[in-house]
Order: structure tokens, then C-alpha cells, then sequence
């Protein structure tokens, strides 16, 4: 019968049995290495408050304190919600973690682009008219 997965959806490598987690979204319970698990890290405070609570404050330099989450989904939930997506069957063999994503000012960047605005401001007047992404037609 042919496989899926090289790991079959777990990393249970050679052990009998694992202990079960619940999912926060669905309360299904899975296997804890089944599991896709994230660790977040959140505002106690919605953004919207965060400003009415520093000008009530009395202290100055009082840091609000944050909301550290390890989540744990299903299969089922984490495709759901976007954690997770489908992937085709040569995406599934890239073992790859996804490329973190840059922030700048604030602002969210791809560094693709950044590299390839930069390579144009190195290049001269021949990459001025090449095209910004590679593959793109001009």
C-alpha cells in the first residue's frame, strides 16, 4: 500500500504509544505528536484598550504584560484556521520550515523582493529593465 507521508503524520519514531493532548479549538483529543502545536505570544490587552490604560496609568514606563500560549490543533482545526496548509505531493516532501516572515518599520517585507530591489540599485542601467521577480515576464 503505498504512503502518504514518509513519517505517516507523526514523530513517533519507534515508540509504543504517546500521551494525548486536546485540541484548543475542538477539545478532539490527539495524539501529542500528531499535534500541530504553535507557541503564541499575545497582548494581555486588546490594542484598542492599550491606550486608555496607559493614560489612566500612574506609572510612567509600565509595560503592559503579555499572554504566552502553546496551542495545540487537530489535523482537522489547524487546516481549518489556516495554521496549516494543503500541500501538493512534491510541496509534502519539503521539510523545509517556511521562510519567517521580515518586519520593517514596522511594515511586513518579503525578503524576495527586498533582494531583488537590491540587486536593480546594484546593477546599473541593464537591471532597470529587468523585471523585478524572477520568472515574471517583462
Amino acid at each position: 500500500m503505498t504512503k502518504k507521508r514518509r513519517n505517516n503524520g507523526r514523530n513517533k519514531q519507534g515508540r509504543g504509544h504517546v500521551q494525548f493532548v486536546r485540541c484548543s479549538n475542538c477539545s478532539r483529543a490527539v495524539p501529542k505528536d500528531k499535534a500541530i502545536k504553535r507557541f503564541t505570544v499575545r497582548n494581555m490587552v486588546e490594542s484598542a484598550a492599550i491606550r486608555d490604560i496607559s493614560d489612566a496609568s500612574v506609572y510612567q514606563e509600565y509595560v503592559l504584560p503579555k499572554l504566552y500560549l502553546k496551542i495545540a490543533y487537530c489535523v482537522s482545526c489547524a487546516i481549518h484556521s489556516h495554521v496549516v496548509r494543503v500541500r501538493s505531493r512534491d510541496g509534502r516532501r519539503n521539510r523545509a520550515p517556511p521562510p519567517r516572515p521580515r518586519f520593517k518599520d514596522g511594515k511586513r517585507i518579503n525578503p524576495a523582493v527586498v533582494a531583488a530591489q537590491d540587486a536593480r540599485a546594484a546593477g546599473g542601467p541593464d537591471a532597470a529593465r529587468a523585471p523585478l521577480v524572477q520568472g515574471a515576464r517583462a
